[in-house]
């Protein structure tokens, strides 16, 4: 990941962990999968200090071997810039957000889950930022992450912001929205190929070729689906790409270390849709590849997974 600049302090304002912040500012329609807790702007302009805190047992983001799961940085990433996009950028709430790049990198052995839940405090600096007259249309988001005295992670973020007639524009012309099929929902990989622990968290489906797979879009499901969406959810993309790695590398063990991938155009819900991955030839940890719809590239992207397998934590001490 490249370097980014972030205010370097160990000293901020107070924070509250008490409550988290209204799930409209993060476009979350549960309660319960919104992290935000808390922010406050720092003297420097375009800089904030947010609060976030992470269930040890959360119902999808969750791993073997007693570590946060990566892709909590992820989603505290889209939370954080949607939510400072509303409320410190004067976006207005029915505006779309769209992420345009994302990349993720945690530390493993700093995520262990412990005795309570973990209270994030997440540096952010916003930037290159873009108006379509006086009103926000583009920015960057970079975060820091800290806990329990030490950084856990880095995330970067690109994102395009779109009034509703604006965004139907881009997403489908000047046709309008067309008529959506049943989402393609193959059966699944079994989780424990895929890093999982419930069949019902596996977004790959069966496997097409030696590096590819069909991807599962279940709109059912609690949290990539936490509300109704006219594409495939980009959390959905992404975690397509740790799975992907997973499966690809035979590693289903291992922690995610790092995750970046560039959204070229939406993926729809009713496409066959597949991940294709290969394994880079100077680390066998490491994958790049892509998520194509008719042979379109709509996501491209890569992943790393740690060099080793997390410890398992005992959760019953020996008496």
């Amino acid at each position: 990941m490249a370097r980014v600049s972030l205010p370097v302090s160990d000293a901020h304002p107070p924070l509250s962990f008490e409550r988290t912040v209204p799930r409209r500012y993060v476009h979350r329609q549960s309660v319960s999968e919104v992290f935000l807790t808390d922010c406050v702007p720092l003297r420097v302009p375009d800089r904030f200090v947010l609060a976030a805190q992470w269930p040890r047992l959360h119902g999808f983001y969750r791993t073997r071997g007693g570590r946060y799961d990566t892709m909590l940085l992820a989603e505290t990433l889209r939370q954080a810039a949607i939510y400072l996009g509303h409320t410190r950028y004067r976006v207005p709430l029915p505006n779309r957000f769209v992420m345009q790049h994302l990349q993720v990198s945690a530390t493993p052995d700093a995520l262990a889950v412990g005795g309570a839940a973990a209270d994030v405090i997440v540096e952010v600096d916003v930037s290159r930022h873009a108006y379509r007259g006086d009103a926000l249309a583009a920015f960057r988001v970079d975060l820091r992450f800290r806990h329990g005295g030490q950084q856990v992670g880095l995330a970067t973020g690109d994102a395009a912001v779109f009034p509703p007639p604006a965004y139907a524009r881009a997403r489908w012309g000047d046709l309008g929205p067309r008529t959506v099929g049943a989402p393609r929902c193959p059966d699944p990989l079994p989780s424990g190929l895929v890093g999982h622990l419930d069949d019902a968290h596996v977004v790959l489906g069966p496997q097409v070729a030696r590096d590819e797979w069909e991807l599962r879009v279940d709109t059912a499901h609690p949290v990539l689906f936490d509300h109704p969406c006219d594409h495939i959810p980009g959390m959905l993309l992404l975690e397509a790409f740790r799975q992907g790695a997973c499966a690809r590398l035979g590693l289903p063990d291992v922690h995610l270390e790092s995750l970046g991938a560039t959204f070229v155009r939406f993926a729809e819900l009713d496409e066959r849709t597949t991940i294709r991955l290969d394994v880079l030839d100077d680390d066998a940890t490491s994958v790049r590849g892509s998520i194509r719809q008719g042979g379109v590239a709509v996501v491209r992207g890569a992943a790393a997974l740690a060099a080793t397998v997390p410890s398992v934590v005992n959760a019953c001490p020996r008496v």
